[in-house]
């Protein structure tokens, strides 16, 4: 008693002779053969899984459920599949691990709890600061366009003594600052870098910035606020790869009126 005879016989696949056959020997025991009802309840799960072929699918739903118990073994054995499958389709439902990397607000709570009220009260005292500096950056008013009067000036190998003339050159109102070109005499020495002075009439001399050069002049900016009414000397420095300095013969002359 295979199983695919007991399946044969279910589908009444046998031949007269073997169904006799098969039925005598079910018969002759104490018992409905325990065997028969596995093989049936395989056969309802194959049929309900769509796992027959066409012929036997045919057969199964022609020959086996031609009666009211069947029927209905079928209809239970659905519910209970369906139910099956739900229950193992919930529970094989990959579920997102919970992350175990810390956000930064979760990173500066741990941070702000583990410190002293001494710190917290400095922590919060920075935080405020820095909220209020960014407000004030992203407020503040535009600053005004910055005004600035020019001159372009030619080195003079004579000295004020001497009666030199000098160029002259008159700030405007509210005038930030005076932009000098300086003019490089010809044949003046290499230079990386130039450095300027700025030489009153008191002969006190100070720094001017340098904001620029070319291969013919050398741009400086002096701020207003220096620039009193009276006569100035620009001295001119060239600096080499080596940061010696060579001094530029001569000097440019200006007066501020």
């Amino acid at each position: 008693m295979t199983d695919e005879r007991i399946i044969a016989y279910l589908l009444e696949e046998l031949p007269e002779e073997d169904l006799e056959q098969f039925e005598d020997d079910c018969f002759a025991q104490e018992s409905w053969p325990a065997q028969i009802e596995l093989v049936e309840e395989e056969l309802i799960d194959s049929y309900l899984r769509d796992e027959l072929d066409s012929e036997r699918r045919k057969r199964f739903e022609q020959n086996y459920l031609t009666t009211q118990a069947r029927q209905d073994r079928v209809s239970i054995a659905a519910a209970l599949l369906r139910h099956i499958d739900e229950y193992n389709t919930a529970h094989n439902r990959v579920l997102p691990e919970p992350s175990t990397e810390t956000t930064w607000i979760e990173r500066i709570r741990a941070l702000w709890s583990g410190q002293a009220l001494g710190l917290r009260v400095a922590a919060a005292i920075v935080i405020v600061a820095v909220i209020c500096t960014s407000v004030w950056l992203m407020f503040r008013p535009p600053a005004s366009p910055r005004t600035v009067a020019s001159i372009t000036l030619s080195v003079r190998t004579s000295n004020r003594a001497d009666g030199a003339q000098a160029d002259k050159v008159k700030l405007p109102p509210g005038a930030d600052a005076l932009s000098i070109s300086l003019l490089l005499p010809p044949q003046s020495p290499p230079a990386e870098q130039y450095r300027v002075e700025l030489e009153n009439d008191n002969g006190e001399s100070r720094s001017v910035e340098v904001t620029g050069k070319d291969a013919r002049s050398v741009l400086a900016v002096i701020p207003a606020a220096q620039l009193p009414r009276g006569q100035y000397a620009l001295k001119l420095f060239a600096i080499r790869n080596n940061n010696t300095e060579q001094r530029i013969n001569g000097s440019y002359f200006f007066v501020v009126e």
